[in-house]
């Protein structure tokens, strides 16, 4: 992964260098333990090391180091996302949206948008927050992945769409490939540093295999 995040740091100081200055310093092994013991869940070896490069971002700007507006989440910032994530999935909790007829349903009437081996829930206890965009969109680390995903992937939830999809098997996974995305120019950045992607994907999904089987 250091290999990819070097990549990472030099294109964005190169196009959009006033994001750096929106990083934060180094998470402690504290903090990081804090985020496990609140949270239940494992940081995995990949994410770990990237914590302790920087524990987050600043959220004093739009600006994100990993584009689209999709901001790094601090230890702290995980840990209240995570908790907000559980207050409100308790509310809205609905035993019949769990189900695999309801998903089938759904998926294929092209009302849940689903990309990859990831359940379509409202909430998940066994997804981490990494980043936030917009209040609404976030990335997780799954710990609980629909048949054929791996745990710990990294997933992307947009719940105004009703959206989920599979970005990566791991984090260090994910900053590859986004490292190899800067460097074929499929980001450009504007006037005032936003790093954005020259492509939005059109959910024109279909169903996913492990749903179609199931």
């Amino acid at each position: 992964m250091n290999d990819s995040y070097e990549k990472i740091i030099k294109w964005v100081k190169e196009n959009a260098s006033q994001t750096l200055d929106h990083l934060c310093g180094p998470a402690t092994d504290d903090q990081i333990h804090r985020v496990e013991s609140e949270t239940g869940l494992p940081i995995t070896e990949s994410f770990r090391a990237f914590l302790k490069m920087h524990n987050g971002e600043d959220g004093e700007t739009w600006l994100a180091l990993l584009g689209n507006g999709n901001q790094l989440l601090s230890c702290e910032g995980i840990i209240q996302q995570y908790k907000l994530d559980q207050e409100i999935g308790e509310d809205l909790h609905d035993p019949e949206m769990e189900t695999i007829e309801f998903w089938k349903d759904r998926v294929g009437g092209n009302v849940i948008f689903v990309k990859g081996a990831v359940k379509p829930l409202m909430l998940h206890p066994k997804w981490l927050p990494i980043t936030c965009m917009n209040g609404d969109v976030l990335r997780y680390l799954d710990f609980d992945p629909a048949d054929g995903g791996t745990p710990g992937q990294v997933i992307e939830v947009d719940p105004e769409n009703c959206s989920y999809k599979v970005l990566a098997s791991s984090f260090g996974e994910f900053i590859e490939i986004y490292a190899s995305e800067l460097l074929e120019g499929k980001y450009s950045v504007d006037d005032e540093h936003y790093i954005e992607a020259e492509e939005q994907d059109d959910m024109n999904w279909g169903v996913p295999d492990w749903l179609a089987r199931a």
